[in-house]
């Protein structure tokens, strides 16, 4: 059947159906359970709902099948040239697994000159949707023009739907939708005229949290010639992975020499109801640092059938805009709130927010979280808290760095009589060229020489801890009002801070964040900042504290804790690799996890 143009001949209503003399009936999965109901009535009472808990569920469907737009970005490509092409940037199906189905029941007895509309009206749903139809073994792209004949009609229309882009919010650079779309089947049957309408909506943009299951490893390619430390440390975390019995694969990042894979991506998904379980399309999603190259990997190397890419960039390279500066609560109710899919945290500094938020926001149901991190040089809440799954009612418990613990090990240490003991067990390197982290000439610090007793009676040392669990408490409090997580399910991290951290330039930090005398960094290397392979296993940086009677003390207390709730530390070396530049393990690593739980 040709197309015609009937650009008077179409109804906008809010209501389900309007029939003058016979009755239509286009039906979407609204309730959630995979399979568009034509027999019975269990798709007809949420046909117009379109909240995140009810009503049917269509994906972006911006993959990069078989990598066709991936293989065409080079150094010239532009930001917005990068986001322009992907599954959904024409009108040819490419990934029909990640539509969602619509179907129309049958219409017998239908005049022969009869025929059907199928319209999204509203001009900004209709820009981002895509409306298909089974034709001759193809889906066939179908505007709001075509007329569906008479036959058709009677047989019922199989019909697929999908989005050109995710929900976004309104901002001076985008207009934003919501993701919802109505849909509106029209059908002339001779002087009679009837329409029903259902809606849909995308799917939220969700990010990963603990629980789920890892699988997949990111990092930063090491060569041995260009970053001597990042070879050696993804040579550790290899080991790491043999010790541990770790079967994930690992990708490695190699268009850039930026070692903090877990900034510049957060690993994401969409997903909706199928009929053998959950449609997963994983989406990844770029830090909002328009001038951080390494953000370009993103769809150049990670996108892939299956596997799609977004960014809503818009800040300069600001440290509160990487990424370890989100985290993600696993899933819990508290006060009438459900967070099914978890609930987002992140950092801000003093009345600075992350330009992230807002997108993150208008996916609406991960409802970030805002914590206090400006107590921070760098000011990411990885540097501070962490959430992991355990045997409990919650089924999640809540690490936090306790700069107190750290500070009395020390001290009783140094009341021992042993101040004269090496502050830090690590010996410097003799090998590795100094200057090949960032450019910088001698640019490692390497490891202090100071005594027990130097470190502890170096200015301010006592202080700064003393600020820094002043504002972990803060934080720690309002993660109890909004979780209602309990003292008892919270456990305390020994570690330690200092000021005065030294950043080179061009990775983010203002002039006011560097070297500051109030704002802290790990001054051992911090336990809490880790890689979560399994819900027993993490990969820890090795603290490098006092060593007594063979056992390094930081690194024993921290383990500890880690065993009461069920969990193995395996250490490895990243002192000069991340440590040097603030960041730890969890820094230079990212995730990709299990997307099939139900958020709906």
């Amino acid at each position: 059947m040709k197309a015609f143009l009937f650009s008077t001949l179409f109804f906008t209503t809010n209501v389900a159906s309007i029939c003058f003399g016979f009755n239509v009936d286009i039906r979407a999965d609204s309730n959630r359970d995979g399979i568009v109901d034509l027999n019975g009535t269990s798709d007809l009472d949420d046909k117009l709902s379109s909240s995140n808990f009810a009503g049917a569920i269509l994906l972006p469907n911006i993959g990069d099948t078989d990598r066709r737009c991936s293989q065409l970005i080079t150094n010239t490509t532009s930001s917005v040239e990068l986001e322009a092409c992907n599954d959904a940037s024409d009108d040819i199906q490419r990934a029909p697994q990640f539509m969602a189905p619509l179907r129309t029941v049958p219409l017998p007895d239908l005049h022969p000159d009869s025929f059907g509309l199928v319209r999204v009206d509203d001009p900004v749903a209709r820009a981002n949707t895509r409306v298909f139809r089974r034709q001759g073994g193809q889906w066939v792209f179908t505007d709001s023009n075509f007329a569906f004949s008479a036959s058709q009609l009677e047989a019922g229309l199989l019909l697929g739907i999908d989005a050109r882009k995710t929900r976004t919010p309104n901002s001076t650079r985008t207009t934003g939708w919501d993701g919802r779309v109505a849909v509106d089947f029209t059908v002339y049957n001779g002087s009679d005229v009837a329409t029903d309408r259902v809606i849909l909506r995308v799917a939220p943009v969700l990010t990963h949290h603990h629980a789920q299951e890892a699988r997949e490893l990111l990092t930063t390619a090491g060569r041995v010639g260009e970053n001597f430390f990042q070879a050696r440390f993804l040579a550790s975390l290899q080991n790491a992975l043999v010790e541990t019995r770790s079967r994930l694969p690992v990708f490695e990042f190699s268009d850039s020499r930026d070692i903090w894979a877990q900034d510049f991506v957060e690993p994401g998904y969409v997903s909706m109801p199928g009929p053998t379980g959950s449609v997963v399309l994983r989406v990844m999603i770029r830090s909002a640092q328009d001038d951080r190259p390494a953000g370009r990997q993103v769809f150049q190397l990670l996108r892939n059938t299956g596997r799609a890419a977004v960014q809503y960039l818009g800040s300069e390279y600001d440290q509160i805009d990487s990424m370890g500066n989100l985290e993600t609560i696993p899933p819990y109710e508290h006060r009438n709130k459900r967070y099914p899919a978890g609930r987002i945290i992140m950092g801000r500094h003093q009345e600075t927010v992350p330009y992230i938020l807002e997108y993150m926001r208008a996916q609406e149901l991960q409802d970030p979280l805002l914590l206090n991190t400006d107590c921070l040089a760098i000011g990411h809440v990885d540097e501070i808290v962490e959430f992991l799954p355990v045997n409990s009612s919650r089924g999640w418990t809540m690490l936090v760095a306790d700069p107190m613990a750290g500070l009395q090990i020390l001290q009783n240490i140094q009341r021992q009589g042993l101040g004269d003991i090496r502050a830090f067990s690590r010996m410097n390197d003799s090998e590795g060229n100094p200057s090949d982290l960032f450019q910088i000439p001698a640019g490692l610090h390497g490891v202090p020489s100071d005594s027990l007793e130097e470190v502890l009676s170096t200015r301010g040392i006592i202080e700064v801890n003393h600020r820094m669990a002043t504002c972990i408490d803060e934080n720690v409090q309002r993660l109890q009002e909004e979780t209602g997580i309990t003292d008892r399910e919270i456990f305390r991290v020994p570690m330690m801070f200092r000021t005065g951290l030294t950043f080179p330039r061009g990775v983010g930090i203002s002039s006011e964040r560097n070297n500051s005398d109030h704002l802290a960094a790990a001054l051992y290397p911090g336990v809490i900042n880790n890689l979560v392979l399994s819900r027993s296993q993490i990969v820890a940086p090795k603290p490098w504290g006092p060593v007594v009677n063979g056992t390094d003390i930081m690194a024993a207390a921290a383990a500890e804790v880690y065993n009461r709730i069920g969990y193995n530390a395996t250490y490895i070396d990243n002192w000069n690799s991340h440590h040097t530049w603030g960041g730890e393990v969890h820094c230079g690593t990212n995730t990709i996890r299990d997307a099939t739980t139900q958020w709906w």
